[in-house]
């Protein structure tokens, strides 16, 4: 991921979040192996920066004025603040239109998106609610457009009560493409992409970053099918987000 001068990329695999948890799996980064980390100053490749106190609606914490950012067609409420969750979870605060995503060669921009705390709106079908019982307190669902605007991206944010409940809701959803909406940039939702054959939507990206979880799925904006379930621009746009949007929340948690 490349954020204020960060070169280091990313890899093929599974995002590596510290913290994370994917599919019911801790990785082996910890909250305390990172030292200053939402604090007083934070280190971003070799140049560094110092980063002040976390203000929502930063990229980061601390890395600049982007909680003024002017909002850009967001659909719904968010969730009410409590005491346990004193930062509003919207999708202009954890996912500013001033910043970004640039992991590695692959740049893309936000455009609209949607948030509300009844995670069923989050499903294609909200009467087969997989979600329900499972501790979902709220989404944000969020589109991203690459730079030449040929390829969509879509990740959905849903929050949870702690990491176990986030880790179940993961294997409950994992390995079930279509089942999520596909938010396209001006908020409104796309109609499935049923490929010939009759197989159903491109591949997801499940990720389960701490207690919340993470659902990527990118497709072409002329909405042709690519030649194969692996096509590379898809994949990259899709695992871009996907790191993006659990930096994000990892962040903010």
């Amino acid at each position: 991921m490349t954020t204020q001068g960060d070169s280091r990329s990313i890899p093929d695999g599974p995002a590596e979040i510290p913290g994370s948890v994917r599919n019911g799996a801790r990785s082996g980064f910890t909250r305390a192996r990172l030292i200053g980390w939402g604090g007083a100053v934070v280190l971003l490749g070799a140049g560094g920066f110092v980063v002040a106190s976390p203000h929502p609606g930063d990229w980061l914490p601390g890395l600049g004025p982007s909680s003024k950012d002017k909002p850009v067609s967001v659909v719904g409420n968010p969730a009410p603040t409590s005491a346990t969750d004193p930062v509003p979870f919207t999708v202009d605060g954890y996912f500013p239109v001033a910043k970004p995503v640039e992991v590695n060669a692959y740049k893309a921009h936000r455009s609209g998106g949607r948030q509300g705390n009844d995670c069923a709106e989050t499903l294609r079908d909200p009467a087969k609610n997989v979600l329900k019982d499972s501790g979902c307190q709220a989404y944000l669902a969020v589109s991203f457009s690459r730079q030449d605007t040929r390829v969509l991206t879509s990740v959905t944010v849903l929050r949870f009560a702690d990491e176990q409940q986030a880790a179940k809701a993961a294997a409950l959803v994992n390995g079930q493409p279509g089942l999520f909406t596909f938010v396209l940039p001006d908020s409104s939702i796309a109609a499935p992409s049923a490929a010939p054959g009759g197989k159903p939507d491109l591949p997801t990206r499940v990720e389960a970053v701490e207690r919340y979880l993470t659902i990527t799925s990118s497709r072409f904006a002329d909405g042709h099918q690519p030649a194969g379930a692996d096509d590379p621009e898809l994949s990259e746009a899709t695992r871009a987000v996907s790191y993006t949007a659990g930096m994000s929340v990892f962040s903010w948690n």
